[in-house]
């Protein structure tokens, strides 16, 4: 039986520790993005047994005075330190929207360096494949206007882009989540063989529909892509669609 394993304070917020879950789900946030995206996720998959984990990354929130780690690797590196335990102790799934699906990928590559179990699936939401990347300038290196401009295309920052001072507060953190997800390479090895379920909007300008295959270059295993009304903020927009979808592929007899 699967033990109880108390989530890891700062790491994550909102988490139920569950004493024996069916499965425990690791959600990684968009840019600029935090844990609250899926606290109404927490209660509403523990009913099917899935022990939701929203993980809570420095540089947003109540973690806004702190510094995320400057690349990918470090960034799993502590991850993995931190939510190690609970990889062992169930099995888990990883899901995580735009640069959160960068993250997913590259802890579930970690997870494998490290011998630690594989996640039963990799949900990549709105996330752009490595393998396919954005052929314009990397948002991260540009002047503050065109990086504003970059912001308006993946649907976000409109509140940031009315009020000039709000945006100076939060650019050199959204600038900091762009380069890590921009920079980012998957390790040269061989593909992942947990199931992919790829998720993506059906009205996503900055990641459109047809880069979406491309996530099956790291994978073994099933492969899909299923997409949703919206755009990049589907996981807002379109929220019900994806609960379901979720919770249809991590338990399927309670999908119903």
């Amino acid at each position: 039986m699967p033990e109880p394993v108390a989530p890891p304070g700062r790491w994550t917020r909102f988490a139920l520790p569950a004493s024996a879950p069916r499965v425990r789900l690791i959600c990684l946030p968009c840019a600029g993005g935090g844990a609250t995206a899926y606290r109404s996720w927490v209660r509403e998959l523990a009913g099917a047994g899935v022990d939701v984990w929203p993980v809570q990354l420095p540089g947003r929130e109540n973690r806004f005075e702190e510094d995320l780690p400057g690349s990918m690797e470090d960034l799993v590196e502590v991850l993995l330190d931190e939510l190690g335990p609970a990889l062992r102790a169930a099995p888990y799934a990883l899901f995580g929207h735009s640069m959160g699906a960068s993250i997913a990928l590259a802890l579930a590559f970690g997870a494998r360096a490290r011998g630690l179990p594989a996640p039963v699936r990799l949900f990549p939401s709105a996330g752009r494949p490595p393998n396919r990347p954005d052929p314009d300038p990397p948002a991260h290196s540009l002047p503050k206007a065109a990086f504003a401009e970059r912001l308006r295309a993946y649907d976000a920052g409109s509140l940031l882009l009315r009020e000039p001072e709000l945006l100076d507060m939060f650019l050199p953190k959204l600038r900091g989540d762009f380069a890590l997800f921009e920079n980012y390479r998957p390790p040269d090895e061989e593909p992942l063989d947990c199931p992919f379920t790829v998720l993506g909007g059906l009205d996503d300008a900055s990641v459109p529909a047809a880069l979406l295959p491309a996530w099956a270059d790291y994978t073994r295993g099933a492969f899909e892509v299923r997409l949703v009304a919206g755009g990049h903020l589907f996981l807002d927009s379109a929220r019900d669609a994806v609960v379901r979808l979720v919770r249809a592929r991590l338990v399927p007899e309670a999908a119903g």
